[in-house]
């Protein structure tokens, strides 16, 4: 069921079960929220729903109601921008309220249409980004195999486009994401099937593999497909020929081949989850795709270039980011990366007047950027690598050594210092205290 509605206090609610024909009701504004109840009639993948809509409108508030709950799953799909997940059973009531709680003071942009086409894509220029160029322009102009290394939301899809942009730049670029096919539908995906060759083939369906032809296949989060159709893969890679599903007549195809994972493909052949065999046939070349807490120096450009998109898209004038906002974010991790940092830009430039700033951060989103910022302080307040450090009796370094143990349990509890004491076996004040002495200590160290 697809559900796509919530106008105002009244909340009228459209209901439709096909992908493609809610997408057209978003399409032509009907609605100011989506609630998509997962597995679709149509569609059974949340990321490729949400990337559906976010198509047509990414600033849409995107709600979702999974059958089971994965932590991973709304995780990442709260990464990609969905408000909230909630799982059965729950209360229709409660979905409506946060729905109408989100949207109470929200501004309802137009999307105009670009007049000027807007760049695909954005060159940074720190030494890291200048590298993994380096790494794209070697390859791209080659039929090898491609496995790009990055953490989720780094731009690995972004990558592979750009690996397209000479020799295959007017060739197909098919795009399948592995993370959401399971052992009995990827074999249709990735090969197409016949009509009638299983439950649900109502039609005959042309897999990736065949629309590719003479192009480039991008075969996102490899790792997670299942074994048995690793093999189906590796014989598609080996023959240059695949069958659909409930056919006997092979199809000759001619495709260039990236793959991409946020794990290391050599180690889930070593824990026996991927085949070696395939594995050795697709590493003909590898990218390594950092990520963004690495590259800091590319953050407030990559900042200011989403602040341009958006602007273009809302038709507003938002000037940048306020210098207080600024420095926590760059004293944040930015776990989900570039796309993490994309959509907080563009819901900040959403809730902006003409600067963004605090208020215009969701709230669960501001604690963790607080959290941090008051970390990453106290880490530069007193942690001291110069020499001087390095010397002195026995009681200095078991003391330096104690701090060292506080200092390590309050990174991993997000320095909530009630957690760190009872971690600790202290109490608030001790631990205040000890904290304290530290600095005292290092400000005699300095002294001497």
């Amino acid at each position: 069921m697809f559900a796509a509605g919530a106008r105002e206090s009244s909340c009228d609610i459209i209901i439709e079960s096909d992908l493609q024909k809610g997408i057209e009701i978003i399409r032509s504004g009907q609605c100011q929220s989506v609630l998509a109840c997962v597995p679709l009639m149509t569609e059974r993948c949340p990321r490729r729903i949400l990337k559906s809509i976010q198509e047509v409108n990414p600033y849409i508030p995107v709600f979702f109601i999974l059958n089971d709950l994965d932590l991973a799953l709304a995780i990442s799909l709260t990464k990609l921008g969905v408000e909230y997940c909630y799982t059965r059973p729950f209360a229709v009531e409660m979905v409506l309220e946060n729905i109408r709680k989100t949207l109470s003071g929200r501004i309802h942009p137009v999307i105009l249409p670009q007049k000027d086409p807007v760049p695909r894509y954005f060159y940074a220029s720190s030494e890291a980004a200048t590298q993994l160029y380096a790494q794209i322009d070697t390859v791209a102009d080659t039929n090898f195999k491609v496995i790009i290394y990055g953490e989720t939301g780094t731009g690995k899809e972004s990558v592979a486009k750009r690996l397209c942009k000479g020799i295959f730049k007017d060739r197909p670029f098919i795009a399948v994401d592995c993370g959401c096919l399971n052992r009995e539908l990827a074999a249709s995906e990735l090969f197409g099937h016949k009509k009638g060759s299983f439950s649900g083939a109502f039609e005959d369906k042309t897999g990736a593999f065949e629309a590719a032809d003479n192009g480039t296949i991008f075969l996102d989060e490899i790792g997670n497909l299942d074994y048995s159709v690793q093999i189906l893969l590796l014989r598609a890679i080996e023959e240059r020929k695949i069958k659909r599903i409930g056919s006997n007549t092979e199809i000759d195809i001619n495709v260039r081949i990236i793959a991409a994972s946020n794990e290391r493909l050599s180690e889930a052949v070593e824990a026996g989850r991927f085949r070696e065999d395939l594995y050795y046939r697709l590493n003909e070349f590898e990218i390594n795709i950092p990520p963004l807490r690495e590259r800091m120096e590319d953050l407030e450009p990559f900042i200011n270039f989403f602040i341009w998109e958006t602007n273009r898209d809302l038709n507003k004038n938002i000037t940048g980011v306020s210098p207080a906002l600024l420095k926590k974010f760059q004293a944040y991790s930015w776990p989900g990366n570039l796309r993490e940092l994309k959509n907080v830009v563009r819901r900040g430039c959403l809730m902006a007047g003409r600067e963004i700033t605090a208020d215009c951060m969701a709230e669960d989103f501001m604690e963790k950027l607080n959290a941090e910022y008051k970390g990453r302080a106290f880490h530069d307040k007193f942690t001291d690598t110069s020499p001087a450090y390095a010397v002195g009796d026995l009681k200095y370094k078991s003391v330096i050594a104690e701090y060292e143990e506080i200092l390590k349990v309050l990174e991993e509890e997000k320095y909530n210092k009630s957690r760190t004491a009872q971690r600790l076996n202290i109490n608030r004040k001790t631990l205040y205290n000890k904290i304290s002495t530290y600095h005292k200590l290092m400000k005699s160290q300095r002294i001497l």
